[in-house]
C-alpha cells in the first residue's frame, strides 16, 4: 500500500490533520477545502500503520457521502489486503449496532422502520381510537412535536409567554399512546435509531464497552450537523482512548430547526481537553471575489470560530447583484440571463443552479424557463417512496419481514379489494385486543370469531395465508425480486390498478413505478453478499430518510433551496429573491446568525460565476407588496461587486437615451 503518494498531494494543514492519529482532533474545514480527501487520506494512513480495519470508524449523514468515502478509501488501498473500514451514517450505525442489541430494551431483532408517513398513519389511527376530532390539529404538526420532545429540542414560541401551547399539551398526551403502540408494532421510527442506541449504551455498560473497544479511531464528518443525541453517542463511544477526529464548519451549522447544535463544534476543545485544531481554510472551489464576499458575510457572526478562505485560482469576475422591479422581471431577468451566459461562455445547462429560500419560491422560475424552453429540475419533489403504489407493494414486503406490523397488515388488507370492511376489520381488531395477539394472528384465527360471516372468515384467513406464503419463500429463495413479482401477480395488482385509475396512461405510469420498485429490489441483491428482505426495507427506509440528492438523474438547470444545496458546487450560482423577510426569514429573529449562515452556504456553493437578485416588489398572496433588500446584501464589500443595470429602467426618458447610446456604440464599432 502506498500511501506517501496521496499525502504528498496534499496542502501543509491538510498534511497536519492525517498525520494527527493519536487524541482528540479538531478539523475547521471551510467550504471548498477538501474535507472529504482529509477523512478518506487518514483512514487509508491508519490503515497503512497498521491499524485493523474493523477498529476504524467514520460517521457521515447521507448515504451517497459515506459512499463515495469508500470507494475512495478503497481506491488509495488497492492492492493490499486490508478491507474497507466501517463508514456510515449516524442511522446506519445505530441500525447495525440495535440488530444486534435491541433484544436486551425488549424488542424484537426483526423490527420494521417506519418512515415519516408511517408514523402519520399510526398517529392518525391512534387520534381516532381516542375520539380527537379538532381538525385544526394535523398529525403531522403533533408528530413534529412528539420528535422534537425526544430529542430535547427547544420550541420557538412567540410573544413573551413560555407557557405551552394547545399542540403541546395535545403532543404530550398523545406521545405515550404513541410510543406504546410503535413497541406493540415492534417497529422504531428514525429517532429511535439514535435514541435507543444511547439508551442500550447508558443502560448497559457492557455494550457500550464492547463498541468503544471495537471502535479506537472515531472520525465524524459534519460535526456542526450534530445533535445532542449524536453528540452524546461519539463521546460515549470515544470513551477514555479519546482518538476522536471531528470534521466540519461551524459557519455551514444550518440544520438548528432539526436540532442540530453548533455548539457541539464550537466547544470540541472544551468538551476534549488538549485536542489539537487543523484549519483548512485554502478553498479549491471558488474565484477570489466570490469568496471575499463570502468571507464578508460570515465575519458579521459573532458565535464562530475565526477562518478566513483564501484560493490561488485568482479573483475572476466579480459577484453580479441585480434589482428586479418585481417577481416575474426577476424570474424573465434570469432566464435570459442564462441564455446569454450559455451563448457566452459555451456553458451547458446542467453547471447553473438558481438557489432560493425555499422551494415555493421556484414557480414564477419554472414559468420563465418554460416560456423560453430551457430544461430544469427541480431539486425536493415528491419523494419516490410517497407514491401510493410504492406505500403498498412497500407495506406487502414489511408484513413479511415483521408479522407484529399491524399497520402495515392494515394498509394492505383491501389492496385490492377483499371484502374485509370497516366493521369486519373492527371486529378483527377487536379480537386481536382481547387475546393480546397481532392483526395477522387475528386473520389466522378468524375461524374462531363467532360473529364474522363466512366470506370474511375465507377472505382474512386466505390474507393470512397469502402473508405467511410470502414470507416463508422470501427467505428460503434466491432471487427475492422474482418472489416479489409473484406476489404481485398473485394479488393482481396491475389489474388493481387500472380499476383504481380509470385513465390507461395514469395508469401506466404506477406500473411502471412499481416495475422500478422491483428493479430496485434487484439491484440490491446484486450489490449485496448476504441480502435479506430485512436488508433491503432498511436500505429503502434509511435512503428516503437522508432524502438523497442523486445529481445523475438532473437534467438543466437545477432549481434547488439553500438547505439542500448543501455539498453541492456548480460553475454557476443565482440565489434570488435575497430580501427582508426572506433572507433573513422573517420566523427567525431568533437566530439571525444561522440565516446568515445560510446566504454564506449558497455564496459558497458557487464556482466561477455568482449572481444575487432581489425585487423591489414580491407577489404574495397574489399581490405585489413591497420588499425591501437583504441587510446581508450590505455586508459585500464593493470591491467584490458589479451592480447589473435595472432589467426595465422606471424612466421612460432614460431608457430612450440608454436605446440611443447602445446604438451609438453599435454604429461606432461598425465604423459607420
Amino acid at each position: 500500500m502506498n500511501i506517501d503518494k496521496f499525502i504528498a498531494r496534499l496542502n501543509q494543514r491538510q498534511k497536519e490533520a492525517v498525520l494527527h492519529t493519536e487524541g482528540p482532533l479538531l478539523v475547521l474545514a471551510g467550504a471548498g477545502s477538501g474535507k472529504t480527501r482529509v477523512i478518506t487520506t487518514r483512514a487509508a494512513w491508519l490503515l497503512s500503520r497498521g491499524i485493523p480495519s474493523d477498529s476504524i470508524l467514520a460517521v457521515t449523514f447521507t448515504n451517497k457521502a459515506a459512499k463515495e468515502m469508500r470507494d475512495r478509501v478503497m481506491s488509495m488501498i488497492a492492492g493490499s489486503n486490508s478491507k474497507p473500514p466501517l463508514i456510515s451514517t449516524f442511522h446506519s450505525l445505530c441500525l447495525y449496532i440495535l440488530r444486534r442489541e435491541i433484544d436486551k430494551l425488549g424488542y424484537r431483532k426483526d423490527f420494521t422502520i417506519y418512515d415519516t408517513s408511517d408514523q402519520h398513519s399510526l398517529l392518525r389511527n391512534i387520534l381516532s381510537e381516542i375520539k380527537f376530532e379538532d381538525k385544526s390539529f394535523k398529525a403531522e404538526n403533533i408528530m413534529e412535536r412528539i420528535s422534537m420532545a425526544k430529542n430535547e429540542i427547544a420550541i420557538v414560541r412567540g410573544g413573551k409567554s413560555s407557557d405551552p401551547d394547545d399542540l403541546e399539551i395535545i403532543s404530550d398526551a398523545v406521545s405515550p399512546k404513541y410510543h406504546e403502540a410503535m413497541k406493540t408494532l415492534n417497529a422504531l421510527d428514525f429517532d429511535d435509531l439514535l435514541l435507543l442506541t444511547l439508551r442500550l449504551f447508558r443502560d448497559y455498560p457492557a455494550v457500550l464497552a464492547k463498541y468503544a473497544e471495537r471502535f479506537r479511531y472515531i472520525m465524524v464528518d459534519e460535526y456542526q450537523d450534530t445533535n445532542r443525541v449524536q453528540y452524546n453517542l461519539v463521546r460515549l463511544l470515544a470513551g477514555k482512548r479519546r482518538n476522536l477526529c471531528v470534521v466540519g464548519d461551524d459557519d455551514q451549522s444550518i440544520y438548528g430547526w432539526r436540532g442540530a447544535d453548533p455548539g457541539n463544534i464550537l466547544d470540541f476543545e472544551k468538551d476534549f481537553p488538549g485536542a489539537v485544531t487543523v484549519r483548512l481554510e485554502q478553498n479549491y472551489r471558488s474565484f477570489g471575489h466570490i469568496l471575499g464576499a463570502a468571507n464578508a458575510v460570515i465575519k458579521n457572526n459573532k458565535k464562530r470560530m475565526e477562518k478566513s478562505l483564501w484560493t490561488e485560482r485568482g479573483d475572476g469576475p466579480k459577484v453580479n447583484i441585480f434589482r428586479a422591479g418585481d417577481t416575474d422581471a426577476e424570474a424573465q431577468w434570469l432566464a435570459d440571463r442564462i441564455e446569454l451566459i450559455k451563448f457566452e461562455d459555451r456553458a451547458s445547462y446542467n453547471d447553473i443552479a438558481v438557489i432560493y429560500r425555499a422551494n415555493l419560491f421556484s414557480r414564477p422560475f419554472e414559468e420563465a424557463f418554460r416560456r423560453k424552453r430551457i430544461p430544469y429540475t427541480v431539486v425536493g419533489g415528491t419523494s419516490y417512496f410517497d407514491h401510493r403504489e410504492i406505500k403498498d407493494l412497500a407495506s406487502y414486503l414489511k408484513i413479511c419481514a415483521n408479522p407484529h406490523d399491524d399497520l402495515s397488515l392494515l394498509r394492505v388488507v383491501n389492496v385490492p379489494k377483499r371484502g374485509l370492511g370497516p366493521a369486519a376489520l373492527g371486529r378483527l381488531i377487536a379480537f386481536s385486543k382481547e387475546h393480546g395477539i397481532t392483526l395477522l394472528d387475528a386473520c389466522r384465527k378468524s375461524g374462531e370469531i363467532g360473529d364474522l360471516g363466512d366470506k370474511i372468515k375465507v377472505a382474512a384467513s386466505d390474507l393470512a395465508r397469502l402473508v405467511d406464503k410470502y414470507a416463508s419463500l422470501f427467505k428460503t429463495k434466491k432471487e427475492m425480486n422474482k418472489t416479489f413479482r409473484a406476489l404481485i401477480e398473485e394479488i393482481n395488482y396491475r389489474d388493481y390498478l387500472h380499476e383504481l385509475h380509470k385513465n390507461p396512461q395514469s395508469a401506466l405510469k404506477r406500473i411502471e413505478a412499481y416495475e422500478d420498485f422491483i428493479r430496485s429490489l434487484a439491484h440490491y441483491e446484486s450489490q449485496e453478499q448476504a441480502p435479506s428482505l430485512q436488508g433491503f426495507l432498511e436500505a429503502l427506509a434509511l435512503t428516503d430518510l437522508m432524502n438523497e440528492k442523486d445529481e445523475k438523474i438532473s437534467f438543466g438547470v437545477t432549481l434547488i433551496s439553500l438547505h439542500s444545496s448543501k455539498g453541492l458546487e456548480f460553475p454557476v450560482v443565482f440565489i434570488v429573491g435575497v430580501e427582508e423577510d426572506i433572507l433573513p426569514h422573517k420566523k427567525s429573529a431568533g437566530d439571525i446568525e444561522e440565516e446568515r449562515r445560510l446566504f454564506y452556504v449558497g455564496i459558497t456553493r458557487a464556482m466561477k460565476e455568482l449572481y444575487i437578485t432581489y425585487a423591489v416588489h414580491r407577489q404574495k398572496y397574489g399581490k405585489n407588496v413591497p420588499s425591501n433588500p437583504s441587510r446581508f446584501l450590505e455586508e459585500i464589500p464593493d470591491e467584490v461587486v458589479t451592480t447589473v443595470s435595472r432589467f426595465e429602467p422606471e424612466d421612460p426618458a432614460q431608457a430612450e437615451k440608454t436605446a440611443e447610446s447602445f446604438f451609438a456604440n453599435i454604429q461606432a464599432m461598425l465604423g459607420k
